[in-house]
């Protein structure tokens, strides 16, 4: 739910008050969010909670200070809100900031990072210590920790913000790695980007999620699981080797290059997938109105990819009787190696399964040799 939807329940909800009672509280409610910001969006409707609910307080709070009016000709809406605050509404905050800052740290094999609207970087350190350098900016009502227990470096952002208001200044976390063995890294923000370029081995999985910004990773190598999220914002995945490689985003383009997985998965709306000289069993690639590229690519078991509006480009290695292929579009035409085979196509009988569909737009096949050379994954 965003603030129009979360805006639009609670006026339903107010819909048996009189016009002019209903506006005022509408008002109020529309400038908290404004007062909030874009950002804390999502964190004044968990705040506020369910509308329905957040309409019955202020009904009830209405009825209250109708009899408040009447017995001391107060003004109605001063009154109103007075009763409404500690009921979700917004209070003032102050803001605090929160400094980690040391650049040799005692080694450590997992990493935990939960902050939000904050960019998170990790680099491969030059000397080969385990640094931290960290700004956090904190509503009243959060505190912030960082350190090392049990072996894992953790930043995280705790409490319930008394009210969410736009923060002054800059925040980060930059972290600096040396290229060694880890167990585990999970990094987790939001409206901030996210880079994780260090030469490091995980043993266990990798998780990065934020939303409406960017996602980059590259360096890693021999982990379980890599699994980037985000919204509206791009994905980037570079020279990786995994067990499984996630990339799942919406209206932000996808770009895996150079990566070694046994199962490669991109899923994303409305933007291109372009995945290059990677190495995999079996990979999907999912996208609306979004075109769809995989090249110089070798796989063992299949390869779907699956867009609408868009185009799709497969280049394969080896001979046409090396796989079998299905290709369908509408309203567009199937190309392979330059030769128009129509709307719908079947052909070969190899083990190497593909599967191609689209509608409204075009599907280019073609055949070519030694697309990656052996040791280059």
């Amino acid at each position: 739910m965003n603030k129009e939807q979360y805006l639009q329940k609670l006026r339903e909800s107010l819909g048996g008050l009189p016009a002019k009672d209903a506006a005022e509280i509408m008002q109020y409610y529309t400038e908290y969010f404004e007062d909030a910001g874009p950002e804390h969006e999502a964190a004044v409707i968990g705040e506020l909670g369910d509308p329905a609910v957040l309409a019955t307080q202020a009904i009830e709070a209405l009825d209250q200070t109708q009899e408040i009016v009447r017995n001391t000709s107060r003004p109605l809406l001063p009154s109103l809100l007075g009763l409404l605050k500690g009921r979700g509404a917004a209070q003032e905050d102050q803001q605090s900031t929160y400094r980690f800052q040391e650049m040799d740290l005692e080694p450590f094999r997992s990493v935990f990072v939960h902050v939000r609207n904050c960019p998170i970087s990790i680099r491969e350190s030059a000397d080969g210590r385990y640094g931290a350098d960290v700004r956090l900016l904190l509503n009243e009502g959060e505190t912030a920790q960082a350190g090392i227990e049990n072996g894992v470096f953790t930043i995280r952002i705790s409490g319930r913000a008394i009210s969410h208001r736009n923060l002054q200044g800059t925040q980060y976390v930059k972290l600096y790695l040396p290229a060694a063995e880890y167990d585990r890294i999970e990094l987790h923000s939001s409206n901030a980007s996210v880079i994780f370029d260090c030469p490091a081995a995980v043993r266990g999985d990798v998780k990065v999620d934020t939303s409406n910004s960017s996602v980059n990773v590259s360096g890693i190598r021999d982990a379980g699981n890599i699994h980037a999220d985000t919204s509206n914002g791009s994905i980037h995945f570079h020279s990786l080797k995994c067990a499984e490689l996630i990339a799942d985003t919406s209206n932000g383009s996808i770009r895996i290059e150079n990566a070694a997985c046994d199962v490669c998965s991109a899923d994303t709306s409305n933007a291109s997938i372009s995945i290059k000289a990677s190495v995999f069993r079996k990979c999907v690639a999912d996208s609306s109105n979004g075109s769809i590229t995989v090249s110089g690519c070798r796989f063992t078991e299949e390869l779907k990819a699956d867009t609408s509006n868009a185009s799709i480009t497969a280049e394969l290695e080896g001979n046409e009787s090396d796989y079998s292929v299905s290709a369908d579009t509408s309203n567009a035409a199937i190309y392979v190696n330059g030769e128009k085979r129509g709307k719908s196509c079947s052909t070969g009988y190899g083990t190497r399964k593909v599967v191609l569909d689209t509608s409204n737009g075009r599907i280019n096949i073609t055949y070519k040799p030694a697309l990656l050379k052996d040791t280059q994954v």
